[in-house]
């Protein structure tokens, strides 16, 4: 099994992002990832306005659509209470990295949600994980490493056999029915993530939640690293000597080490404050339109430097 020969290969750790558009918070995640993985190759797949100069990463375009990308978007039914574009969208990436990943030769890589921080170099952890398909938090969604590169392509197969089924679309209608009329306490809902739940489940993937505590070590699924804007400080708890550096929290098992947070939330401007800021990251908000963004850089220092003495505050209570 490929994921077995990890510990002896040697070969550079892939990490592999997806983004449409610029997004402020986009180049501090791609800035981030490389300081923590400095070894590894970091590609983001995305369009003309998130290429960013001065960081260490490869910027490939969006293959184009493809015939059954134009399949899936005649097939799609929305069965889901969120806008239909965004939940669309979640689900048509699979296809749309399989189409990519047709375009390179990757065994293997981890793929990230580009609102996920990386705190620790990834290739020890691999050695840990090998013997599983996929280890992720704690599915495919956010933080996936894919030992078998081809899994997504099955994925992606699998989902367009989904929505060309008569059959399994009167059932989900059904699901979808019964979720509405119930107020969400019975039937389900339709989107990504769903669906990877089921392709698991129906091919046996043999997957790993790594959400889940091992040697004082986890990968967050947003419990831990929610949105600081969005009223999460109470919760979230979090604690970082010096930016950049390893990010702990304290549980029932006692201290954790953050491997990966995922800062969910519609405002992100609290990132700064965990990562800190570089020169490439300030020419960043130049372009595409220096204007629009020259706000986003004032709320980012803001929020980021206030984010900082919270963590600070919560490292010198915890220390005491």
């Amino acid at each position: 099994m490929a994921s077995e020969e990890i510990p002896s290969r040697g070969e550079r750790v892939v990490l592999l992002f997806f983004h449409e558009g610029f997004s402020p918070y986009l180049p501090f995640v791609v800035w981030q990832a490389r300081k923590s993985n400095p070894s590894a190759r970091i590609l983001l797949l995305g369009d003309r306005s998130n290429r960013m100069e001065g960081i260490d990463y490869e910027h490939h375009l969006d293959p184009g659509l493809s015939a059954r990308r134009k399949e899936f978007l005649s097939l799609y039914r929305h069965f889901h209470p969120g806008n239909l574009e965004d939940e669309r969208r979640c689900i048509e990436r699979w296809i749309r990295l399989a189409d990519f990943l047709k375009t390179q030769e990757l065994r293997e890589f981890l793929f990230l949600d580009s609102d996920m921080l990386l705190f620790e170099d990834v290739k020890p952890l691999l050695s840990q994980w090998h013997g599983y398909d996929a280890a992720g938090a704690p599915l495919f969604y956010s933080f996936c490493h894919f030992f078998r590169g081809d899994l997504v392509e099955e994925f992606a197969e699998w989902i367009l056999d989904q929505y060309r089924n008569p059959k399994v679309m009167e059932k989900w209608a059904g699901e979808f029915e019964d979720y509405l009329s119930s107020g969400g306490k019975r039937g389900s809902i339709i989107q990504d993530m769903a669906l990877a739940d089921r392709f698991v489940q129906s091919k046996g993937v043999r997957m790993l939640d790594v959400t889940q505590p091992a040697n004082g070590k986890m990968v967050d699924s947003g419990k831990w690293g929610g949105s600081y804007m969005q009223g999460r400080a109470s919760t979230d708890r979090l604690c970082q000597k010096a930016v950049g550096e390893t990010v702990r929290i304290q549980n029932s098992s006692g201290w954790l080490e953050l491997s990966a947070v995922h800062v969910q939330g519609n405002d992100k401007s609290h990132i700064p404050g965990l990562t800190g800021w570089s020169f490439p990251i300030v020419y960043s908000f130049w372009r595409p339109n220096f204007r629009r963004n020259l706000k986003f850089l004032i709320k980012y220092a803001w929020n980021g430097s206030r984010f900082r003495r919270y963590l600070k505050k919560n490292e010198e209570a915890d220390i005491k």
